[in-house]
């Protein structure tokens, strides 16, 4: 599922440092209840009072504005609350911590460093909970989530969204988020290529650039694109950090369940090189490592590439929409795309049970009860049916047992759906969403046309990879350092390799790479994620 937090540690230090365990709420008691709470009863339903909140938002793209949609003002009419969102980069974050003036509720990257420090600035849910809605313990709430996300003080300060847990699995309907895309009007005019192996990869790419098919722009279309390598895409470095590997079935644990070296692996060096040679025979985009996000949106809308390899497909949404609804029989479809040379199985991992965000309510919070109350709205079936689908009657029936948007909704839905987000908002207030529940609800039905094609493929291929969550978000402050400077390694190589003019220009960086791991602590830094995988099995148990 969606990482696009990081944080300058030093700023980070420095920020929880000041916030000498700030929030106006630290060391007062929280006021009674206005309300006789019950277990079996979500609070909100019995509590009439109403209440303003600010909510803010950790991602500096983020631009609702709640209220102007379908579904914020349902939620609002449930349970009183109304929401003032606020959206920010981590500088804006890192002042807030500072400064100890924090909004009522944050939300942030599951990754993001200050989450260790929750216990600074945060009301535990469980302390929230069993004051003002037991409810959210007893039944709103995943017991397996809450499981993994208590601490060793027992205490559970943070919710996600997206949290897929082992039951959520056995119960199916789970999606993965990569995809190998090809244009359906070059895909079979080339015979339907197999594009698995290395040789029918090249192949393909050659035989698409000899025919010399036009993009809308008259310009000819590009054999191979693939996730721009900037800060907006989830997946720094395009597809080579986590896409590929996946995609040809890289192990992420060794045989004893430790942390497996995935860029060394010997398929996985094959198949940079594989893109290497694209690139020199003038086959991929030339603009791979530099391209921003506008110029690869440029480029699907106009369907100038052949080939488009995608780490984030829901990303997708809004550019093959376009594509498709404007040129029907030419639309982007998946199919399968490089794979192992060893026997692997590709294997696309779907949300975990870490899931994307965690949400918090703040020790500044004007009005703990009713943040507490509308969290457990969110997190209930109850609450994800409003947020997903409105109110029945009026915005939706329920069909066997599920709930099922007008069918004027749903082609909205589905052929436009960035108006569908503004207008309606249905599906689009994500921060505590069950996406494992929605997608048992909807099935494919809660994709736009444009992207049912490739998620329906991904069904085969999705795993969970529970051991590995929130891998490195507990590091010690020398390992998330170093960890940080490896990864900026990385991009800076994958670029040099991308670039290469021959195998061993491609050795050579990668020899580079490997001991300026070993010189910024690697060995250490592995260690510590062995310990985090061997703690997360035992919270599996």
């Amino acid at each position: 599922m969606m990482k696009k937090s990081i944080i300058l540690l030093t700023l980070v230090a420095l920020a929880v440092s000041l916030t000498a365990c700030g929030g106006k709420k630290t060391s007062e008691k929280l006021p009674d209840s206005k309300i006789e709470v019950d277990k079996n009863t979500p609070s909100w339903k019995n509590d009439k009072a109403t209440a303003e909140l600010d909510w803010y938002i950790n991602f500096d793209w983020f631009a609702q504005v709640w209220g102007n949609d379908v579904s914020s003002k349902y939620i609002t009419e449930d349970t009183g609350v109304n929401i003032t969102y606020l959206g920010g980069s981590d500088d804006k974050l890192n002042t807030m911590m500072a400064s100890g003036d924090l909004p009522d509720i944050i939300t942030m990257d599951g990754s993001n460093p200050f989450i260790k420090d929750a216990d600074k600035f945060a009301i535990p849910l469980d302390v929230l909970a069993e004051k003002y809605d037991p409810y959210f313990l007893n039944k709103a709430a995943k017991p397996e989530t809450l499981k993994f996300f208590t601490r060793d003080d027992g205490h559970i300060y943070g919710y996600p969204n997206f949290s897929n847990t082992k039951s959520d699995y056995e119960k199916g309907g789970i999606y993965a988020n990569q995809a190998f895309m090809v244009r359906k009007d070059i895909y079979e005019q080339l015979g339907k290529p197999d594009m698995t192996t290395p040789e029918g990869f090249i192949s393909a790419l050659e035989a698409a650039q000899k025919m010399g098919t036009k993009d809308e722009l008259g310009k000819t279309v590009i054999p191979i694109g693939v996730s721009p390598f900037t800060e907006e895409n989830p997946e720094k470095n395009g597809v080579f950090n986590r896409t590929l590997a996946d995609f040809i079935g890289v192990p992420v644990l060794t045989k004893d369940g430790k942390y497996y070296d995935r860029y060394t692996d010997t398929d996985f060096q094959k198949w940079l090189k594989v893109f290497v040679d694209a690139r020199q025979k003038g086959l991929a985009d030339r603009d791979m490592v530099t391209m921003t996000k506008d110029d690869k949106d440029a480029r699907l809308t106009n369907g100038s590439y052949f080939a488009y390899f995608a780490s984030d497909l829901n990303g997708e949404t809004d550019t093959m929409t376009v594509w498709a609804n404007e040129h029907p029989g030419k639309e982007y479809i998946a199919v399968n795309g490089p794979s192992s040379t060893t026997g692997n199985k590709t294997a696309l991992p779907g949300n975990s049970i870490e899931g994307w965000t965690q949400t918090f309510i703040t020790k500044d919070s004007k009005d703990p009860q009713k943040a507490m109350e509308l969290l457990t709205y969110l997190v209930s079936e109850e609450g994800n049916n409003v947020m997903n689908y409105g109110r029945e009657g009026e915005t939706y029936t329920i069909v066997d047992g599920n709930p099922v948007l007008n069918p004027d909704l749903l082609e909205f839905k589905q052929t436009d759906p960035a108006g569908f987000e503004k207008e309606k908002g249905l599906t689009t207030h994500l921060w505590l969403q069950d996406s494992a529940l929605l997608s048992r609800q909807m099935g494919l039905s809660q994709f736009p046309k444009a992207l049912q094609q490739a998620k329906q493929w991904t069904l085969g291929y999705v795993v969970p990879q529970f051991e590995l969550a929130g891998l490195d978000v507990y590091l010690s402050k020398a390992s998330s350092r170093n960890a940080e400077k490896i990864n900026q390694n990385w991009s800076q190589t994958i670029a040099k390799i991308l670039d290469a003019k021959s195998d061993s220009e491609v050795d050579q960086a990668m020899d580079e790479f490997i001991q300026y791991r070993k010189d910024n602590g690697y060995d250490k830094l592995v260690e510590e994620r062995n310990n985090q995988i061997a703690a997360n099995v035992k919270k599996l148990d």
